[in-house]
């Protein structure tokens, strides 16, 4: 059987409407509101992950849209039918790393910190 999963966020809300529940049909409230997150999950089968990180948006329009710009030359670069298929996995690498907002280390044009003022 696989195995269940919930965050600690989701544990405390599944364990608040089983205290909500149980005060409308009349079973044993105290037994839920003495639970923590983690003993609600693992009485109900589930085992708890940490709550993954959240990551707050911090790019305006104008920076999405020149990633996207950036995002969309290099696919047009790895359609070079010169480039070898190791060359197209860095390039495809490094587009991976920029879309999801990571900075290379190894910036081919020389200068990887020319956004920064």
């Amino acid at each position: 059987m696989a195995k269940k999963f919930l965050t600690e966020s989701e544990a405390e809300s599944r364990r608040l409407k089983a205290v909500e529940f149980m005060g409308r049909v009349g079973g044993d409230v105290a037994k839920f509101e003495s639970m923590s997150p983690a003993e609600y999950a693992e009485g109900r089968g589930f085992e708890l992950l940490q709550n993954p990180l959240r990551r707050v948006a911090t790019m305006t329009k104008q920076e999405l849209a020149a990633t996207l710009d950036e995002v969309a030359d290099g696919l047009d670069e790895c359609l070079d039918p010169s480039l070898t298929r190791e060359e197209v996995i860095q390039k495809v690498q490094e587009l991976s790393d920029l879309a999801a907002g990571e900075e290379t280390e190894d910036d081919e044009s020389g200068n990887g910190d020319t956004d920064e003022d």
